[in-house]
């Protein structure tokens, strides 16, 4: 899940969505099988999503005033027999230098 599809999610944190059931076609749609609750909730329990961030340069804004770490590309939801694992990838990257590199011992 990139964090477009992230943001759209988090669109369905709001009463009216939800009392209406609107977030249950997009899940059925989007992710047979699994509801908003394998997701959201899960975020903020695991301080992935969080409510305070306004103003915070390191934090992106999603919806619902659900904030994200900017450093945060995607994130996977991998269903295992207790549960769902959460896995995130991150924007980070490693940069190699040309002085880095003439370090590292040749390859046989």
């Amino acid at each position: 899940m990139d964090i477009e599809t992230l943001s759209i999610v988090t669109g369905y944190c709001h009463w009216i969505p939800i009392t209406q059931g609107l977030h249950k076609e997009y899940f059925s749609e989007n992710f047979p099988g699994w509801s908003w609750n394998h997701f959201v909730p899960k975020l903020l329990d695991l301080k992935i999503l969080q409510f305070k961030g306004e103003g915070d340069e390191n934090l992106t804004m999603l919806r619902q005033g659900l904030f994200i770490s900017s450093d945060i590309q995607a994130i996977e939801f991998l269903p295992e027999k207790s549960g769902v694992k959460v896995r995130v990838i991150s924007k980070i990257e490693v940069v190699v230098t040309q002085s880095s590199l003439s370090k590292v011992a040749p390859r046989n």
